[in-house]
């Protein structure tokens, strides 16, 4: 049973195995200037930025969860009470309101 429909388990080894090909310049690379050490460091190297980025991405969905999404639904929700529009159609103009918003706050601390 393959995850991706339309791509072969023989296809992704075979792009698995040709990025190793690709890697082991770099590693060996790495290992006649540097060492096993460098290696290690190397390794370290990649984790780190790899942790940072999955840190970022995680971060970035709460941001857009809990500024964007929970405030746009209960806001397009309580304007159903006060206006004459429907729920459908006042959710599209909260959540280009509320994203306006986590642009703005992002730009403002990011200068800060």
């Amino acid at each position: 049973m393959s995850f991706l429909p339309n791509v072969q388990a023989g296809e992704i080894t075979r792009a698995l195995a040709e990025n190793q090909q690709v890697l082991d310049p770099i590693r060996q690379l790495i290992f006649d200037n540097f060492g096993q050490n460098g290696l290690y460091a190397a390794y370290l190297l990649v984790a780190a930025i790899g942790a940072l980025i999955v840190f970022k991405l995680i971060k970035t969905c709460f941001e857009i969860i809990f500024f964007v999404a929970l405030p746009s639904v209960l806001s397009a929700f309580v304007l159903t009470f006060f206006l004459p529009y429907s729920f459908f159609y006042l959710l599209p103009a909260t959540t280009a309101l509320f994203t306006l918003g986590l642009v703005l706050r992002t730009v403002t601390f990011s200068k800060g």
